[in-house]
């Protein structure tokens, strides 16, 4: 059996359309201890001013989850986003308050963006992201689907 020198994920030569997956996986628990610190800045700096007055409406034991669900989506989100530019050098910046999750009227997650990570999505111009956010336990799951 012969080895291959090339890596077999090389995206050099893929034209459009082509997919980019992300996944992130969050520890609720983390989220609630830091909800109860007073002077952490982590949610002022992770999330839209309309993210955090969505979840202090939460009854207090779902806040953790809210908060570790959208978190884990903006990772997915970044990993989707890196991952199409396989053995290229990072070209983004990634200012977190700057990705909103919001839910449709029947609690489908979607994206709004702002800012300069609006302006790098409208120049590298995805047809389409679909997003997924689960709870189970602990945990926090989150799936972006990129098509490009």
């Amino acid at each position: 059996m012969k080895l291959r020198s090339q890596p077999l994920a090389s995206f050099e030569s893929i034209t459009s359309p082509y997919a980019s997956v992300g996944v992130d996986l969050t520890f609720i628990p983390e989220f609630k201890e830091s909800l109860q610190d007073k002077a952490t800045f982590f949610f002022k700096i992770t999330f839209t001013d309309w993210e955090r007055k969505k979840g202090e409406t939460k009854p207090e034991n779902q806040r953790a989850g809210f908060f570790a669900g959208r978190y884990a989506a903006k990772e997915a989100l970044i990993k989707a986003l890196d991952g199409y530019r396989l053995f290229q050098k990072p070209d983004l910046n990634v200012n977190y308050s700057e990705i909103e999750i919001r839910n449709d009227d029947y609690g489908r997650p979607y994206f709004r963006f702002y800012g300069n990570f609006e302006t790098y999505l409208n120049n590298i111009k995805p047809n389409s992201i679909r997003l997924s956010i689960s709870h189970t336990g602990d945990y926090a799951f989150s799936e972006v689907l990129l098509i490009f």
